[in-house]
């Protein structure tokens, strides 16, 4: 564990180490230079090839991610109408994971989650979606003042999607180091479901959504780690 070599860490250790996601933000405003600083070290992230397929969108007008918020909630209220029993397209209803699903939603679910099983596991659609979708207090980018889209050119070589993540990690690493906090948003995912936001963003061929970071002044104590799994290694002589 590095707790036990702590007082030997150098300063990138320490910020990956210390690094949290943050969920709570004070309302001050980031600077576009800041913002910038951090996009920046995104740019410089390894990638197939050299193949650099991120581009980003940037948000940091409330109103703006507010209406987004909202858009994306609809859509995932969408979602759980087909696949969590109990749940209703257009109220506010939660789902029941413990219900039978409706003839219907047995005939469709096979297909959807077959077709995106990652974004249809039971998991998340009871959980990760029905929770934000029918909770009209929930801020699914936390009430932060600032949103990064991290897009991906899907005709881009190799694993295009690992590269845009470790663009992501190399953004969040910075903003801990700038003093700011950073959180990924998975729930963006919605947008590749629907037209709407799509066009509300910009988004066009050949990008497609591959996550979103939430970026602010943290409220709190930024610098603090988080218990983590012991890794599993096999080591091979």
């Amino acid at each position: 564990n590095f707790e036990d070599y702590e007082d030997k860490l150098t300063e990138t250790e320490r910020v990956i180490y210390k690094r949290r996601s943050i969920r709570l933000y004070k309302k001050k405003p980031v600077s576009r230079e800041l913002i910038k600083r951090v996009i920046e070290a995104g740019r410089f992230a390894p990638s197939a090839g050299n193949n650099q397929p991120w581009k980003f969108i940037v948000i940091d007008n409330k109103e703006t991610i507010d209406n987004l918020d909202m858009e994306i909630r609809n859509a995932l209220r969408y979602i759980t109408y087909l696949t969590v029993a109990h749940a209703e397209r257009d109220k506010k209803t939660p789902g029941d994971m413990n219900a039978r699903l409706s003839l219907w939603q047995k005939a469709i679910l096979p297909w959807i989650v077959r077709k995106n099983p990652n974004d249809f596991d039971p998991r998340v659609t009871g959980g990760g979606i029905n929770a934000p979708a029918s909770d009209p207090d929930f801020h699914i980018f936390f009430r932060a003042p600032v949103l990064i889209l991290l897009l991906s050119d899907y005709r881009g070589i190799g694993k295009t999607h690992l590269d845009t993540g470790i663009c992501g990690q190399n953004m969040t690493l910075a903003a801990h180091s700038l003093g700011l906090g950073a959180c990924y948003v998975g729930l963006i995912d919605a947008v590749r479901y629907s037209s709407k936001l799509k066009k509300m963003l910009g988004i066009k061929h050949p990008f497609e959504i591959i996550t979103s970071i939430a970026l602010g002044y943290p409220q709190g104590d930024l610098d603090k780690s988080v218990a983590r799994e012991p890794a599993r290694i096999d080591w091979l002589d």
